[in-house]
């Protein structure tokens, strides 16, 4: 199938979006659960606007799913109303790709008690969760979140995004995750100290709930601390995503390549201005271009990039040996890349290979993958 469509890879009917749901008789004297208000003609308009939704109703294929294609890079959504589709064959920047924030754990809980605010909160799933609030009167989601996986920056433009994009509407810009339980019903708690979860010491429940779904375990999210690298064992469950319209066509920062550097809007090519430092004026090199090799390190050195530059030229001018040419180019390899040219500082660290095999510049070809680097040129 092309696209991952959240729900077993079926495309949502969004049945409901626009009815209210018919309550089934209620037989004996039980009492009647209330109605569903409707005080929209269109349900799904109520997610519109939504770009925080919820996950935990998903089925646990779905968020697997998700989550295995977050790990690829920045998720690509087709998002309108009460419709989310992954688009799988559609990629963002490379650039964009998650990284794991860990924050102190904190619970929160979302209850759902009429269709506005179960559409609001779950609009993927709500049409087939509206007979389940009717008869429970109630849904609520009860968290512990830990972190999130975040893209910064803006979202790309649509002419940004790369492959099989028909449709898309919005990226994935973070998914929040932690453990969490998602109820049908009431719970009333009595006593003291409940945790979100569940009930802590000093505290009872009279529960009349019926758990839809469950993820994660919370005495596992307790672990968690600021400077994580990644979630706990076990209290990894994706329990939000939140989502960002993409940025119309030619409104999107590019992605530069080497040797470029973002100005404004545009990438243009790294300045690399060359001048002699005033005490190089005058200098006159009686070793063959080694006298100016090493002035071209000093000037490195202090962050001078454009004496640097002067001086190694200067340096390769002077037809200097073998071994003092490679140490020239080593040295120009190294001024290139602090002046954010990586493509330029392999193209001399090769030279100078060629000049004067050294384990020392291989080492630095190697550090930064100048085989790869110059074979996407």
């Amino acid at each position: 199938m092309r696209n991952l469509l959240l729900s077993l890879g079926l495309v949502l009917p969004l049945m409901g979006c626009g009815a209210a749901t018919d309550l089934i008789e209620n037989p004996g004297n039980k009492a009647t659960p209330p109605p569903i208000p409707e005080t929209f003609r269109n349900k799904c308009d109520a997610a519109k606007t939504q770009l925080r939704p919820l996950v935990v109703e998903w089925e646990a294929p779905d968020r697997a799913a998700l989550e295995a294609q977050a790990r690829q890079g920045q998720l690509v959504v087709h998002y309108e109303g009460c419709e989310l589709e992954v688009l799988r064959r559609c990629a963002a920047p490379k650039k964009q790709v998650y990284a794991y924030t860990a924050i102190t754990p904190k619970d929160e809980r979302v209850t759902m008690s009429n269709a506005e605010e179960l559409y609001a909160s779950i609009p993927v799933h709500a049409a087939k969760l509206e007979g389940k609030l009717a008869e429970s009167g109630q849904l609520a989601a009860e968290m512990t979140i830990v972190g999130e996986y975040g893209v910064a920056g803006l979202p790309p433009a649509v002419d940004q995004l790369a492959g099989d994009c028909a449709g898309a509407t919005h990226v994935v810009t973070a998914l929040t995750v932690g453990a969490f339980s998602f109820n049908a019903g009431q719970t009333k708690e009595r006593g003291a100290s409940a945790t979100v979860l569940g009930a802590g010491v000093g505290a009872s429940q009279a529960n009349s709930s019926e758990t839809l779904s469950r993820d994660g375990n919370v005495s596992a999210c307790g672990v968690s601390k600021r400077g994580d690298a990644s979630p706990p064992e076990n209290c990894g469950a994706l329990l939000r995503i939140e989502l960002a319209a993409l940025l119309p066509a030619g409104e999107g920062i590019p992605e530069c390549r080497p040797g470029t550097k973002l100005v404004g809007k545009e990438c243009k090519p790294v300045e690399k201005p060359v001048k002699l430092s005033p005490e190089d004026e005058k200098f006159v090199d009686d070793k063959k271009g080694f006298g100016w090799g090493t002035r071209c390190y000093t000037h490195l050195k202090s962050g001078a990039l454009p004496f640097a530059r002067a001086a190694c030229q200067k340096g390769l001018e002077a037809d200097p040996d073998p071994q003092t040419k490679g140490a020239i180019l080593f040295n120009y390899a190294l001024v290139e890349d602090a002046g954010g040219d990586p493509v330029a500082a392999c193209e001399l660290l090769s030279q100078s290979l060629t000049v004067r095999p050294n384990k020392d510049v291989q080492k630095k070809v190697d550090a930064m993958k100048c085989a790869e680097l110059l074979k996407a040129q």
